[in-house]
């Protein structure tokens, strides 16, 4: 019953590609000097497009890097489930508090990975960047399990060219992913076509300067996606059936995707195919 779930995931995807297009053109006419002008126009034009991709399995908003808070979210009330009422500023300490204890280095090693790696980009490749977490596990006060899939998308900088906002949008994949899995992983896509790669995994514990797949990896599963064999691919890349059958175990592994279906569909989300 797989299937139907990953058809619905990347539908959702996909609509939220392009309600972002349009919470970005959006941006343009209320942000001033790096700053939301009419902040009250915006969340609440902002509010009605991203209402298209509201749903239980999703949560997307506008996140504010000058106060590390969200200042627009929807569907987070069927998202993270029935929390109590919080000030704003304490909104990101109360859903770090929801992550599995297995998780609970995530913050302090993705932020600071990611304040490394931004530093060193230059500020044209930075226009283009995505970047998407995948796995971390948080559980909520009703006992549901989340493991959440996360992109995030730069849609204004403020004078020093940092971010002063983000576009996110994040999905529980806890169906695409091995129950058995205590890693996450990142990918930072970045460069005039989003050409340029980092990535890091929680297992090494170590910044990649390459892609979570290599390139053979990739070229593997873009046949696996098309419906080829494991004889069939082996042939069209002249290696043997145990070698095809080594990378795909190998990537449904790092990814901690939970079959092979799952795998292509992180791929996709992830943009890695």
């Amino acid at each position: 019953m797989i299937q139907p779930l990953v058809n619905n995931s990347l539908s959702r995807l996909r609509d939220a590609d392009v309600i972002y297009n349009r919470v970005q053109q959006l941006s343009g006419r209320f942000f001033d000097n790096g700053e939301i002008g009419d902040m009250k126009g915006f969340l609440r034009e902002a509010a009605l497009l991203l209402e298209g991709v509201k749903g239980t399995d999703a949560v997307i908003g506008i996140f504010n890097h000058n106060t590390y808070c969200p200042d627009l979210e929807v569907g987070h009330k069927e998202f993270w489930g029935d929390l109590p009422p919080v000030p704003q500023t304490e909104r990101m300490r109360q859903l770090l508090g929801l992550l599995e204890k297995e998780y609970a280095g995530f913050p302090a090693e993705s932020v600071q990975w990611f304040a490394g790696a931004i530093d060193k980009i230059p500020f044209e490749h930075r226009q283009h960047l995505r970047i998407y977490h995948c796995g971390i596990a948080y559980r909520r006060l009703d006992g549901r399990p989340i493991r959440l899939f996360s992109k995030g998308v730069p849609i204004q900088y403020n004078a020093q060219r940092q971010f002063s906002f983000t576009y996110n949008y994040a999905q529980n994949v806890a169906h695409l992913i091995k129950k058995d899995f205590t890693y996450y992983w990142v990918r930072m896509e970045y460069g005039a076509n989003r050409e340029l790669v980092q990535s890091w995994h929680s297992e090494q514990k170590q910044q990649l300067h390459t892609d979570l797949l290599s390139p053979r990896e990739k070229e593997i599963l873009l046949l696996i996606a098309d419906g080829f064999e494991t004889k069939e691919i082996a042939a069209q890349l002249h290696i043997s059936a145990n070698t095809v059958g080594n990378h795909r175990s190998n990537m449904i592994e790092r990814l901690g995707a939970r079959d092979t279906t799952a795998l292509v569909q992180l791929a996709k989300m992830a943009s890695m195919m």
